[in-house]
């Protein structure tokens, strides 16, 4: 065994494809792999407890493997992929009091930890003032520094306190930007990261425990995506002593060039301490080819001195004190730990949290909410869910399409009235307002960051998710039309 082939995976974070351990991660685990990042194709809906079996299997052969998660709340779940989130979205808790990002961190701690999750890739501090942002959206508490400051600390801090390592991203920001890292490489001006830099800062002082890079350049560090830049995460070195980790290194905007292997290697030498690798279950990518492509070009930098000896011991040192410091929640027998819901099912917000946000969402848009009760038809206007690589769900769409269609029978003639769901102004979905308005009165209903389809009358609902639903059933009385 080489150096490298020793320290390779103890920094290294892959996702893996199904419900059980494969072998080939067996063969990593007992390697030394870091951790794993589980995705909605690890998790059986059918099964409440079968993602506390399976991180319970995984910690069988390694107890001190870091488990993480994709799981924001809103747009953005792993947990509850097949039907979208039951949690507030972060734009949702952007409009009440700070103390509600406290209170869904604390039942977010509560599900993760039933699940044996030990580090949530959450809080998002993005600030997104971008309206035509097509990768952050609702995953923001919003566009006003200070307010999404407030609640990312206060997230944060429930989280942590739960007994799950919370990690902040996309450092120095990924709110401004008309690209998606998944598909180019974004730029990001310092000027922006500046005035968006108050929600880390906050993230920082709370003692978060990992912080993850944005793949974006800002032009006046370099022309190098700052996951890869040596002299970017010296900076973000300097603000924080917490755990870096990236973004996935199989999205476009790092592996475009060279592939994922080439991006951890370069990512490791720069100053990052864990590589999240990314989904293979998202194109069908050969999960096991995925992790080997990687580990072994990791291996090969460290050999060839490329990553220095020290720089690959520090990174996996500070996964390791990661790790001890979020002991698992879930015993190497599958059992829930105390509290956990007897039949698996998650803590909810109760009523009056729903009917917070309902009154919140209300005040904030610019068409009545009865407008929704006057319409017949739904008309979707994103090309595909939001946040479709987190959940294929459309609850939202599904839920007006089915009231509406009762009323068709009865809907006297005349101008139709036409709700579009959208969740940002790009071409595609202006078009479809444009068409709408066009064939008669219509009205928009936002599930993206509030405000995000100015000047249209809208009503705002901030998120595509279950809870957005709770939150229309409460507009019109609790029932279904």
């Amino acid at each position: 065994m080489t150096l490298g082939t020793d320290l390779a995976p103890q920094v290294l974070l892959p996702g893996f494809i199904g419900t059980t351990v494969p072998a080939w991660l067996d063969d990593a685990l007992d390697a030394g792999l870091a951790g794993v990042c589980l995705f909605a194709g690890n998790v059986d809906p059918g099964d409440p407890h079968g993602t506390a079996r399976l991180t319970a299997a995984l910690r069988a052969r390694r107890p001190d493997l870091v488990v993480a998660l994709d799981e924001e709340g809103g747009v953005v779940t792993r947990l509850e992929a097949p039907r979208g989130s039951t949690l507030p979205s972060p734009a949702q808790i952007g409009l009440l009091p700070v103390d509600a990002a406290a209170e869904t961190g604390a039942l977010l701690a509560a599900r993760l930890r039933a699940a044996g999750i030990d580090l949530v890739l959450a809080p998002d501090g993005d600030v997104n003032d971008n309206p035509l942002n097509p990768v952050i959206g609702a995953r923001s508490f919003g566009a006003d520094p200070e307010v999404v400051a407030e609640r990312v600390a206060a997230t944060v801090i429930a989280l942590q306190a739960g007994g799950v390592a919370a990690c902040v991203k996309h450092w120095p920001g990924h709110g401004d930007t008309v690209v998606d890292s998944h598909h180019g490489l974004p730029t990001v001006p310092a000027q922006t990261v500046e005035r968006h830099a108050a929600p880390f800062a906050t993230a920082f002082a709370a003692g978060v425990a990992a912080v993850m890079t944005a793949h974006v350049v800002v032009p006046e560090w370099g022309q190098t995506a700052v996951t890869l830049d040596a002299a970017a995460l010296g900076r973000l070195r300097a603000l924080t002593d917490a755990v870096i980790v990236t973004d996935a290194v199989d999205m476009a905007a790092v592996a475009a060039e060279a592939g994922p292997g080439a991006a951890a290697a370069r990512a490791l030498a720069a100053g990052a301490d864990l590589v999240c690798i990314g989904n293979p279950g998202l194109s069908g990518i050969d999960d096991e080819a995925q992790y080997r492509e990687v580990v072994d070009a990791v291996a090969a930098a460290i050999d060839d001195g490329r990553i220095p000896e020290a720089r690959a011991r520090d990174a996996a040192a500070r996964v390791a004190a990661l790790a001890a410091a979020y002991p698992a929640a879930a015993e190497t027998d599958g059992s829930l730990p105390d509290g956990s819901p007897a039949d698996g099912s998650p803590a909810e917000p109760d009523a009056a949290t729903v009917r917070s946000i309902a009154r919140a969402l209300a005040e904030a848009s610019t068409a009545d909410v009865a407008s929704i009760a006057a319409a017949v038809e739904v008309r979707d206007g994103r090309r595909g869910p939001s946040m479709a690589v987190a959940t294929r769900a459309r609850p939202v769409v599904e839920w007006l399409s089915e009231a509406t269609t009762r009323e068709l029978a009865a809907a006297p003639a005349g101008p139709g009235r036409i709700i579009v769901v959208a969740d940002r102004l790009d071409d595609d979905q202006r078009a479809v307002i444009a068409a709408a308005q066009a064939q008669g009165a219509a009205v928009v209903v936002n599930v993206g960051p509030i405000g995000a389809t100015a000047p249209h009358p809208t009503v705002e609902l901030g998120a595509d998710s279950p809870l957005s639903v709770r939150v229309l059933q409460e507009w019109l009385g609790g029932v279904a039309r």
